[in-house]
């Protein structure tokens, strides 16, 4: 009889594991790696180590611009405008260095110029209470209509961006591994600990999960999301510093690329780790999946129209099991969706 228990809670035991493992936490992640295994399968580039290097340098960019947005979607708001930030600030450290400023005061100058911006979207958001769709799409607008003036919509191309910011942007270590994806992920494991393992963090998602308990609660949510429209706009702004070091121009379109893939990027994320809620290790792992599905798109020679189909499917996903989340509990969520 006790043999058969010991065998019946070792089953039990096994297949609880299994199910985590292969759980709704984790399936994406298996789901990423079929999808490289079967770019490794179809073409021969894939099946060295460089492309996914080359990868995780490009994808790093995007996780520096994301990182914020994960934070703002978690707290139930949204930003629209960080794209335009980043481009606003690409622009203007090209602009000043242009006009023969030296290149670390052009990065500071427009570094506080693109922090200023989430000083704004904070102050009208946060401490006044408009609508966060609304008004950072407005701050966007503002932003990209203020630095097409000063440049009359032409790109600012500039002939160097300087050796320090070369070797983050260009830079490897360790056999080839790129220096930028080792500092992001080091800010990620930062933010990450800071988000998982303190009352700020906690009382994000409490804002998030329901605004009316936190104000009953005492929690000072007007401080919160005004610091997270901060947060969002300085590592816009420091992304936008790297896009100008990755093309040699500050290009007042370039944010518009990084829009849809923020969005993906934090509602697709959300279904990874964590119970189906924005977190920083779901929005890494979702841009280098991104960031492999773009690549391989490209070296398969299909057409960037599909991908942008396959994309808004996704954030359609995303967004509908985050919803269904909200709407009807965790617990259906679970019974209806997440069974495996």
């Amino acid at each position: 009889m006790k043999e058969s228990m010991q065998k019946s809670n070792s089953s039990l035991s096994f297949k609880n594991g299994i199910s985590k493992v292969f759980g709704m936490r984790y399936i994406f992640i298996w789901i990423f790696l079929l999808v490289y295994v079967i770019f490794i399968i179809i073409s021969p580039t894939y099946r060295s180590i460089s492309p996914f290097l080359d990868i995780l340098r490009i994808s790093s960019i995007g996780a520096l611009l994301y990182l914020g947005l994960t934070w703002i979607i978690a707290a139930g708001e949204l930003d629209l405008s960080f794209t335009e930030i980043a481009a606003f600030v690409s622009v203007m450290f090209a602009y000043f260095m242009t006009k023969g400023i030296s290149i670390w005061l052009s990065a500071i100058i427009a570094l506080c110029l693109g922090i200023l911006w989430g000083v704004v979207n904070g102050l009208f958001v946060g401490i006044l209470g408009l609508p966060s769709l609304i008004t950072t799409l407005a701050v966007g607008a503002a932003a990209k209509g203020i630095m097409t003036t000063i440049i009359a919509a032409r790109p600012v191309r500039v002939i160097t961006v300087g050796p320090v910011i070369d070797k983050i942007v260009f830079g490897t270590i360790l056999g080839g591994l790129p220096i930028l994806f080792i500092i992001v992920l080091v800010i990620y494991l930062i933010m990450r600990f800071i988000q998982d393992r303190t009352i700020t963090g906690h009382y994000l998602y409490i804002i998030g999960e329901n605004r009316i308990a936190s104000k009953a609660a005492g929690i000072n949510h007007k401080k919160i999301i005004f610091g997270v429209f901060i947060l969002s706009a300085v590592f816009a702004s420091f992304a936008g510093i790297l896009l100008t070091g990755l093309y040699q121009t500050g290009n007042p379109d370039v944010g518009s690329y990084y829009l849809l893939e923020g969005l993906l990027a934090v509602y697709l994320g959300s279904m990874i780790i964590k119970d189906v809620k924005p977190n920083l290790i779901g929005t890494l792992i979702t841009i280098i999946f991104l960031g492999v599905l773009i690549n391989g798109f490209t070296v398969l020679g299909i057409k960037s129209y599909i991908l942008l189909i396959v994309k808004g499917l996704l954030l359609l996903i995303g967004i509908i099991i985050v919803f269904l989340r909200k709407r009807y509990g965790k617990s259906v969520l679970k019974n209806k969706l997440l069974k495996g």
